[in-house]
């Protein structure tokens, strides 16, 4: 969709949520819509009635898609929680103290039932739209719901299962933990009808950033290989390559990396699927932009100066400093300045005077004054507002986009050894970024230059936890991120960072936070949220809470 279509159709689903949250029943995992001014018995009758359901679905996207983003960033070590803001469960996030009260975690599990029963609410009553569309909107919904339920089940494992819209609330009580593979065989019924429905990209400028069968095809890629078949998953990334190949317009990298995420470049052709925000006003603005602004002191400095000098309206008393960049994430970027990814989309020149004196080293950069300055990602900073006072950002949330694609397939060859040819595919991504091809040639080297190149590239995308969570890898990525002091770091900066307990700047080493699962092995699940356990009357709460 374009800005102006989306803009309105935001603010009109922004309301009508706000409407239903007054009236809708919140006890159980699902949220029933509509509510009491709206029934299903006489709604859903027409075209315009089942846009405007799946419309609501994909306002809950957004708001699904940023607690992801936020779970990738702080529970890895990709972001940290300033701590200054005092919000416990981010900081519970962020140190891996979560348990099954935490308010984002909750929020992502409700969130996805009121997208998933949104989409049922379509698809039970599909007949009643006109042959013009009935494919079309068949297809968003069932993509919206696989969407909904692949974020579930990496997440929480085994969840309860509906293909159809819930009306008597005493039935959700009923319901038990379907197991995961009856969740993953719906997710891809309803991703082959998605890609049979929908076109691959949208001509029409009012249709942009809608589901697509490209995006359906993405996907379906990313469960196979979180299930670990590469080999149907190279099958389908094949298809998808080609197709951009061959419609290099409509699907390809940018040859700029700033302007993939620009608000006023959206849907541009390296997006296949976004969350999208209202740009250029403040009705519906991305969030995520207020919590990747540090919140430092002095509090009257510009939260971004731009590369000719002039200075953002946006003070960083606008930030609340909850996905901020850790200095491993910040250090590993810069290590080579001709990457585009660190000198277009990072910012280091904030600094706090209250945290604590730091010292000047090869992992850390102080002013004059011994403050060290402070890492931030730039991709949610909107740099078309200024003159505003507030973050209104109309940044979108990225959930696949072409670059992601290349490293998709990159893996999945070097999976089905085919290592040679993956080069090709991560070399792309390199390239693009102002970085020479890279020099590994086995398997097992070609793996991690992989997971690195996929942390550099799309961090703060939502994609961290699951890549370390389906590679088996996140114990110990995480174990060495805690283990990690970051030399000349002050206390208060070295706690924020990574929790490691240290003296002052000059003391080399420090007491680790430990990693909760360091005696654990494999796949990490979140817990169940408290409320669902409450009224299921019998749910097995995940391993570990």
């Amino acid at each position: 969709m374009n800005s102006s279509h989306i803009n309105k159709i935001l603010t009109a689903a922004c309301i009508a949520a706000s409407a239903l949250a007054v009236t809708a029943c919140s006890d159980g995992f699902f949220d029933r819509y509509p509510s009491d001014s709206m029934q299903m018995e006489t709604y859903l009758t027409n075209d315009s009635e089942a846009e405007n359901i799946l419309l609501d679905a994909y306002y809950y996207l957004r708001t699904v898609q940023e607690d992801v983003i936020m779970v990738n960033g702080l529970c890895t070590d990709e972001a940290y929680d300033y701590k200054k803001n005092n919000q416990a469960d981010y900081i519970s996030l962020n140190e891996g103290t979560w348990d099954a009260t935490s308010a984002t975690i909750d929020a992502i599990w409700a969130n996805c039932y009121s997208m998933i029963n949104r989409c049922n609410s379509v698809l039970d009553k599909i007949v009643n739209v006109s042959e013009k569309n009935r494919k079309q909107y068949e297809g968003e919904a069932c993509m919206l719901r696989a969407y909904a339920y692949f974020t579930l089940v990496r997440l929480f494992g085994p969840v309860p299962l509906t293909e159809h819209v819930v009306d008597d609330y005493s039935d959700l009580y009923n319901y038990g933990r379907s197991p995961e593979k009856d969740v993953y065989a719906l997710i891809g019924s309803d991703l082959d009808k998605a890609a049979a429905c929908l076109p691959p990209h949208y001509s029409e400028a009012g249709k942009a950033g809608r589901a697509t069968s490209t995006a359906a095809k993405v996907m379906m890629a990313d469960t196979h290989m979180t299930l670990g078949d590469f080999g149907a998953a190279r099958k389908v990334l094949e298809e998808v390559v080609g197709y951009a190949k061959a419609n290099p317009a409509s699907l390809g990298l940018l040859d700029d990396y700033a302007s993939v995420f620009d608000s006023q470049n959206p849907v541009n052709k390296e997006i296949i699927f976004v969350a999208q925000f209202n740009n250029g006003a403040t009705v519906v603005a991305n969030y995520l932009m207020k919590r990747c602004i540090p919140a430092v002191s002095p509090n009257d400095q510009p939260a971004y100066t731009l590369p000719d000098g002039t200075a953002s309206t946006i003070l960083t008393t606008q930030g609340v400093g909850c996905l901020l960049m850790t200095w491993d994430l910040y250090n590993r970027l810069r290590s080579n300045p001709t990457d585009k990814r660190y000198s277009q989309m990072v910012y280091d020149r904030l600094y706090d005077a209250s945290q604590g004196t730091s010292r000047q080293t090869e992992e850390v950069d102080v002013n004059d004054n011994g403050d060290a300055f402070t890492p931030a990602t730039l991709k949610y900073f909107d740099m078309h507002n200024q003159g505003l006072k507030t973050c209104a950002s109309g940044c979108d949330d990225i959930i696949y986009r072409y670059a992601d694609v290349l490293l998709m397939y990159a893996e999945c060859l070097n999976e089905t050894n085919a290592t040679a040819e993956a080069k090709e595919y991560l070399d792309a991504v390199r390239h693009r970024a102002g970085l020479a091809g890279t020099q590994v040639t086995s398997q097992s080297e070609m793996r991690l230059a992989i997971e690195d190149e996929r942390l550099l590239e799309l961090c703060f995308e939502g994609h961290r936890w699951y890549d370390l969570n389906r590679t088996g890898r996140i114990n110990k990525v995480m174990a060495a991120h805690f283990n990690h002091r970051v030399k000349g770091l002050s206390a208060p900066l070295q706690a924020n960072n990574n929790g490691m307990a240290v003296a002052d700047c000059n003391d080399a080493s420090g007491r680790p936070l430990e990693w909760r699962w360091n005696d654990s092995d494999g796949r990490i699940l979140f817990p169940i949220p408290y409320s669902q356990l409450q009224l299921s009357g019998g749910w097995k709460q995940n391993p570990g809470y």
